[in-house]
């Protein structure tokens, strides 16, 4: 292969890599903004199926339903910032929100 070939391919190689970057690093701040703003919508005294249905219509989000002895609890986060950042949201025996948090 000639130089000037080879040249090409590597800059094509280069941009797309680049492109790439970008791409990953606008996806996974808009999946942290996703987890942040829902995460304020969970206020004390709202419902379960409230919570759920909005979590529903997230795009970059995946959430757990995990069953305590006092209630349960709402994971939600984000496979794009490899779940570094979280909503987590406690509900009673109620299915009422008790608190909500980003961590």
């Amino acid at each position: 292969m000639s130089p000037m070939k080879r040249s090409i391919i590597t800059d094509i190689v280069a941009i797309l890599a680049i492109a790439i970057l970008i791409a990953t690093a606008f996806y996974g701040l808009e999946a942290r903004k996703e987890v942040i703003y829902l995460c304020d919508n969970f206020t004390p005294g709202v419902s379960k199926n409230s919570v759920e249905r909005q979590l529903n219509t997230t795009n970059l989000l995946v959430w757990d339903t995990e069953f305590l002895a006092v209630g349960s609890r709402i994971v939600a986060y984000s496979p794009l910032n490899f779940g570094y950042m979280h909503c987590r949201v406690e509900f009673n025996r109620q299915d009422i929100v008790v608190f909500s948090v980003v961590e």
